[in-house]
């Protein structure tokens, strides 16, 4: 695909790579009980991207903060992660013609950013557009270092809704997205009943818990956390169905577990998770 949205150009992502080395789930749906709902929305940040290509670095960055606070027992202000630095950062190691321009980078590239380097508070490296001219130098030693203090311990390739939502559902962790994306993708009164996969190009968004709300099969629409324009989203199972099937989607869930399986977690008392 010639052009890409908001910085990620889904015709470049290396998903054998991805595929080759996600860790699969280590449990079956009836080994945990699925929450009624997982609203992350009181817990969870929304900044915006503004004008500069770093959808992936702000999902990625979502994605951990919640995999943090799954794994802490609670979300605080001081686990923000940096979503500049993940652009940057997965810049870096998408290397040739990212690196240094404002031409977004690849999940495959954040995914090793998460785990092999780390995520950076954003206390450290604060949001700021537009594209900074010393792209290449602004991330230290020094901050990859400190960055070292948090990574992921493993990642899943989800193929289709059931797997998404056992993802989630089990509270292994947090998805990370890359898919086509278009004006179809906005839901402008919350809810995303449909979309066309007709034009466009790519986009990365973070899809954190599901709704009470269901399809006619009795399946949860999913709650997803986008950097651009609109906030959080419910999003029919239909399109995610849609989604899995089609060839520029990349869907990873992220987790701090090393194993993934269920874990019960309550990071507020009045909306437990597990």
């Amino acid at each position: 695909m010639s052009d890409f949205f908001s910085g990620y150009d889904p015709a470049i992502e290396n998903r054998d790579e991805i595929r080759a080395t996600s860790t699969e789930l280590g449990f079956r749906v009836g080994d945990y009980a699925a929450p009624d709902e997982i609203d992350p929305r009181p817990m969870m940040r929304h900044d915006k991207q503004g004008n500069m290509g770093s959808c992936q670095g702000f999902s990625l960055a979502n994605a951990c903060e919640y995999v943090w606070a799954l794994a802490q027992g609670g979300f605080s202000a001081e686990r923000q992660l940096s979503s500049l630095y993940a652009y940057l950062e997965s810049q870096r190691l998408d290397g040739g013609r990212l690196f240094g321009v404002d031409k977004g980078s690849t999940i495959n590239s954040g995914l090793k950013v998460a785990t092999t380097i780390g995520m950076l508070p954003e206390s450290d490296l604060p949001y700021r557009t537009p594209y900074p001219n010393n792209a290449r130098t602004i991330v230290t030693d020094a901050m990859r270092v400190k960055a070292g203090q948090f990574k992921i311990r493993s990642h899943t390739w989800l193929e289709s809704y059931d797997a998404i939502f056992q993802y989630l559902a089990s509270g292994v962790g947090a998805v990370h997205t890359g898919t086509l994306w278009n004006d179809s993708f906005y839901a402008r009164n919350g809810v995303l009943e449909s979309i066309s996969l007709r034009g466009g190009g790519g986009h990365a968004t973070a899809w954190l818990g599901y709704s009470k709300r269901k399809d006619t099969k009795g399946r949860n629409y999913l709650w997803r956390l986008n950097s651009h324009n609109d906030s959080w989203t419910e999003i029919a199972p239909s399109v995610i169905d849609q989604l899995c099937r089609h060839e520029y989607t990349s869907i990873v869930g992220v987790s701090d577990l090393s194993t993934p399986g269920p874990r019960a977690v309550s990071w507020m008392q009045s909306r437990p998770l597990g």
